[in-house]
């Protein structure tokens, strides 16, 4: 049999000295605040007195508080006080949501959020909009439950409302529960417990392990629930809340289900709690429920035993009574208050005892009521079942009753999915897509907004990346002819200096590398492959041109794999060529030499071009004789680039430093360039 286990969403006063006092100090407290009433001038204050004892009935004696809240909105009207009206009438659909009174709470919510609006009292407007949710939580519209919450919980954030933050937290948590997020919830149930914890709230802490027992109890994990139960049980007696403890009792009577006795007796004490607070309760409800639904377990799968129990008769047909009994009376109570969620499971209890009584008829009409009410409650089990009591109805018509009842299903789910399917009809391809978004269920309002919010992001993000890209173009446009003047200069002088065949093989090189500086001009990023090929071949040309006067050694780490590695195209050749104009041309050494080496780190690549040339410092001497054009644009190029590679990556930042050697180092530059380690696309 099905069992009702529901946590409604926990609502919050909104005039008060202190938060929930009364139901921290029971009905004595009341009694105490009542002495000041009869001394207290018709002001504002006294408003203020009759709502904190309206407060204080609102789970023990409703109709006492309807009485003090009815008496303090006509004094606040007559003052015309309008953040006392809206809170009074928050708090009069807070009475009206505890006793199932739906449709009244929620005109009374929506009148105080209005005015809370007018007089833009942003606090008391996210505590409307908590209570409006949870009117919609414990009517089954998870989705607009849900939708108010985020936006109470935004107005609680923004004006540091701590108190209705955790509250919010736990709210949002039994949602997500309700719509089987069980990680969400957990996510949001641990918010709650850290904030309530921070504010030593002992009532927002019981109510989050009610909130954790409940889940665990869904998930069958009878003992953590059991722990958690007891938790919150424990901090409700000690606060003297009857109401939560009677939920509490009936709730833990669903862990002892393999017990009947056992859990009856828990559902048992919970009514008589239930009756001496509020008999309407949601809550209320269920138990009744569940009684019932308990019943007709035992009388269905004949669990009765032997004996002797302190609420199991013996004769099944008294057994059949009670279940039928209780779970009409629960069916009555849900149809008065409009409880479709809490109908929809006991017409559907009721439907498989009268099954099981033979009585088909009445079996089939309670289980179309019950599917009729809430289709998306059931799954194809629940309407092959109803095939099957229709099969049983028309006798010999089994087969074709049931083929009938397949396509109706098909039907109605289909018309459930209606926006669905029109789109499908639209595009196949889109077909895939909606059905995964039909199992992930409707999209709450958090979802949404970060939705756009990240599409704001991203447009940003590629306005960001095509400025940057212009500037990159137009960097390369002065680049490009710095170096092929530089190359063809070269190319020059050996013509001029040498022979025509070393000329030739000269030409073979710069054609190589000229068409590979005009393929990677065009792109933003190449691999490091052809990056490498191209630096090989530069200075190979430059070797040649100064007839072998230095040497150019490259190393790799091993490890290191060129052709998934991306790169910025001729961002190192101009520190070679510094390195070979100012460090090694005007240096009488037979050694000169120029190491090139590529290293990788976690994060980075880090190119480092070390001479052992006469250095920094000599090399200016020789700046005004030199037959090479000086000025170059190279180096101010290289930290142009360096600047939009760092606003474009936000990942390792790009570095470019130029370092001379100290005398105990030897003669000569070290330079480094350490850019961001950006992989190629598969």
């Amino acid at each position: 049999m099905k069992s009702l286990f529901k946590i409604c969403l926990m609502l919050l006063p909104i005039l008060y000295f202190q938060p929930a006092y009364t139901q921290k100090q029971g009905l004595t407290a009341i009694d105490s605040i009542k002495q000041h009433l009869i001394t207290a001038e018709p002001d504002t204050h006294k408003v203020r007195i009759m709502y904190r004892i309206a407060e204080g009935y609102r789970f023990s004696i409703p109709d006492s508080a309807k009485r003090y809240v009815s008496e303090a909105l006509v004094l606040a009207k007559k003052l015309k006080w309008q953040k006392g009206i809206g809170a009074l009438l928050d708090c009069l659909g807070s009475v009206h949501n505890d006793n199932a009174e739906y449709p009244k709470a929620l005109e009374y919510y929506h009148a105080a959020y209005k005015i809370n609006k007018v007089i833009d009292h942003r606090p008391n407007m996210a505590r409307n909009l908590n209570n409006l949710g949870s009117v919609y939580q414990r009517q089954a519209q998870l989705v607009k439950a849900q939708e108010y919450n985020f936006q109470a919980l935004r107005l609680a954030e923004d004006n540091k409302m701590n108190d209705l933050t955790g509250l919010l937290y736990a709210n949002i948590a039994t949602v997500y529960m309700d719509q089987g997020n069980f990680e969400k919830s957990l996510e949001y149930n641990y918010k709650a417990l850290k904030k309530h914890k921070e504010m030593k709230d002992k009532n927002g802490i019981a109510d989050v392990y009610h909130s954790l027992a409940i889940m665990h109890l869904q998930k069958d994990n009878l003992k953590k629930a059991e722990v958690y139960f007891n938790l919150s049980l424990k901090m409700y007696k000690a606060m003297e809340n009857k109401l939560k403890e009677a939920v509490l009792l009936s709730q833990i009577a669903l862990v002892h289900d393999a017990d009947k006795d056992k859990k009856l007796t828990y559902m048992f004490t919970a009514q008589k709690l239930f009756n001496e607070t509020n008999p309407y309760h949601n809550n209320s409800l269920t138990n009744i429920g569940n009684i019932g639904g308990t019943y007709a377990d035992i009388y269905i799968n004949k669990l009765a035993g032997k004996g002797p129990y302190k609420n199991i008769p013996l004769d099944y047909k008294v057994i059949a009574k009670k279940a039928d009994e209780y779970l009409k009376k629960a069916a009555k109570y849900a149809t008065e208050i409009g409880d479709k969620d809490n109908l929809s499971y006991f017409l559907d209890n009721l439907a498989q005892l009268q099954e099981e009584q033979g009585n088909y008829q009445q079996a089939l009409e309670n289980f179309k009521a019950s599917k009729g009410i809430d289709d998306s409650l059931y799954s194809q089990e629940s309407k092959n079942k109803l095939a099957t009591l229709e099969a049983q109805h028309a006798f010999r018509e089994k087969e074709d009753g049931y083929k009938q009842q397949q396509q109706i299903s098909v039907l109605k789910m289909k018309q459930v999915y209606l926006y669905a399917a029109l789109i499908i009809l639209l595009v196949s391809a889109i077909l895939i897509y909606l059905l995964n978004r039909s199992r992930i269920g409707q999209l709450h309002l958090k979802n949404q907004l970060q939705k756009k919010e990240a599409e704001e992001r991203t447009k940003e993000l590629l306005h960001l990346n095509k400025l940057s890209e212009s500037e990159l173009k137009a960097i390369r446009a002065q680049m490009n002819p710095h170096f092929i003047f530089n190359v063809l200069n070269s190319i020059e002088s050996y013509i001029v200096e040498n022979d025509s065949k070393t000329a030739s093989r000269l030409v073979q090189k710069f054609a190589s590398l000229t068409r590979l500086v005009l393929e990677n001009s065009t792109q933003s990023l190449v691999t490091a492959e052809r990056e490498w090929k191209a630096l090989k071949l530069y200075a190979d040309l430059e070797m040649m041109r100064f007839n072998q006067q230095f040497t150019c050694t490259f190393e790799l780490d091993p490890s290191l794999d060129l052709s998934t590695i991306m790169l910025p195209p001729m961002l190192v050749q101009p520190l070679i060529e510094n390195s070979i104009h100012h460090g090694m041309r005007n240096s009488d050494s037979a050694e000169n030499n120029i190491i090139i080496s590529l290293e990788q780190t976690t994060s980075s690549i880090i190119f480092t071009i070390d001479d052992n040339g006469i250095g920094i410092d000599e090399a200016g001497k020789f700046k005004t004789s030199s037959s090479v054009k000086s000025k170059s644009i190279g180096l101010s190029a290289i930290k142009e680039r360096i600047d939009i590679i760092n606003a474009i990556n936000e990942g390792a930042p790009a570095r470019f430093e130029i370092v001379k050697k100290t005398p105990e180092q030897g003669s000569g530059t070290t330079a480094k360039i350490i850019l961001p380690k950006i992989f190629r696309l598969p």
